[in-house]
This record gives C-alpha cells, sequence and structure tokens, in this order.
C-alpha cells in the first residue's frame, strides 16, 4: 500500500536527481559546445584547405 509519507519521500527524491542532472548539465554544457565548436572549425578548415589545393 502506498502511503504519503512515501509518496513524498519518492517526489523529493526524484526532485533531488532531476536538479543534480540539470546542474551537471549546466557544468558540462559549456565546455561541450566549446570542444565542439573547435572541432567544427578545425573540420571546415581542412575542408577549405583541401579544396584550394586540390
Amino acid at each position: 500500500m502506498l502511503t504519503e509519507s512515501m509518496k513524498t519521500a519518492f517526489s523529493s527524491a526524484v526532485d533531488n536527481i532531476k536538479d543534480d542532472v540539470t546542474g551537471m548539465i549546466t557544468v558540462a554544457l559549456p565546455a561541450g559546445l566549446a570542444i565542439m565548436g573547435i572541432r567544427l572549425a578545425v573540420r571546415l578548415g581542412v575542408s577549405f584547405f583541401r579544396s584550394i589545393a586540390g
């Protein structure tokens, strides 16, 4: 049987997990975007120089 205190405890636990995951994404997202941007710039640069040289 599901009691009100069990519902409250589960809801609180899920909210804490959500907050932790959101916090980690907030920390990791800028670094991930910077890495992806650098990688894209290198790929475009290499492609550009290959088209000129070829």
